[in-house]
């Protein structure tokens, strides 16, 4: 029998045992569905026991599997181990390094500053993850994260990198058209889509807007963004986002915005796994980030962590 302990094999078992599904292990795993099967008939092969069981929902570890999770678990750490310690022999920084951010952030100062970085580490390549969904750093599905919260979990170091407040913002033709509002009701509005309507901002703007004000929804922000800018209406946005796409200021007359509740607002935070923070492409791509929101607070007046 061949040895059935091997790390290739038994990140396989883990996939399926964490996803319940093929489909779901195999995109995890960047494969086919079919060879996940595979893999997991081969393995319980070698063993000689069943470790999954078929079910309406997809698939569930028998005894057999949840046994070998723990092992498998520890080998998963011992993996991700000697990578770390060999990422620590880099003397320059170079090869991949994998940052994952909000799609607004990703494409509104990440990519545009990546020049910079690239002219600075020319042996540097990134993989920038533009999704809402956040990547699980201590698994290494990511090396650095931008987040709109702090980690809770993991082994991991964070930094604040500023705070933002919502504020209407849309086409700077529009936001001249509109002049001085004293009620929310007499402009155009652009806001999230129904699976999103729980956040902060949405919640903030139906207190004062009526449902038929809303000319577009959506849940892609780059989509609420280039409506703003095309003068579509006007959308809810911290001034990361909001001056870095030109758009315009909505004005309020002040005792008009004074009798409003404070408007929401938003944190921006840098996370990285503890062990690779000193690694050179880790510390020049973390360097980077700073120094990008650094450089888009001074040119739009975005308020920084000591504000």
């Amino acid at each position: 029998m061949q040895n059935p302990y091997r790390w290739d094999d038994l990140r396989f078992l883990l996939a399926l045992a964490r996803t319940g599904s093929l489909s779901a292990a195999a995109e995890q795993l960047g494969v086919n569905a079919s060879t996940v099967g595979r893999r997991i008939e081969a393995l319980e092969g070698d063993l000689g026991a069943t470790l999954f069981e078929r079910t309406p929902d997809g698939t569930a570890p028998t005894a057999a599997a949840e046994q070998l999770v723990p092992l498998a678990e520890a080998m998963e750490r011992a993996a991700h181990d000697v990578g770390r310690l060999a990422a620590g022999f880099e003397a320059e920084p170079e090869g991949t390094v994998r940052i994952t951010a909000p799609p607004g952030v990703a494409s509104g100062f990440i990519a545009p500053a990546l020049p910079g970085l690239i002219e600075r580490h020319p042996r540097l390549r990134i993989e920038l993850d533009a999704s809402i969904g956040y990547a699980d750093l201590t698994r290494r599905q990511a090396d650095l994260a931008v987040r709109a919260s702090r980690p809770e979990r993991g082994d991991l170091i964070a930094r604040k990198l500023g705070t933002d407040t919502y504020a209407p913002y849309t086409s700077r033709a529009y936001a001249d058209e509109l002049g001085c509002l004293n009620d929310l009701n007499g402009a155009r509005w652009i806001g999230w889509g129904p699976d999103l309507e729980h956040l902060p901002d949405e919640q903030w703007l139906r207190q004062y807007v009526d449902g038929d004000r809303f000319v577009l929804r959506t849940s892609n922000i780059e989509a609420q963004l280039a409506a703003a800018a095309a003068g579509v209406g006007v959308v809810m946005s911290g001034h990361l986002l909001g001056l870095s796409r030109g758009l315009a200021p909505v004005r309020l007359e002040p005792g008009f915005e004074a009798s409003l509740p404070p408007r929401p607002t938003g944190e921006l935070w840098l996370a990285g796994h503890r062990a690779l923070r000193h690694v050179p492409r880790i510390a020049a791509a973390w360097r980077f980030l700073e120094d990008a929101v650094a450089d888009l607070a001074t040119a739009t007046g975005w308020r920084s962590p000591g504000d």
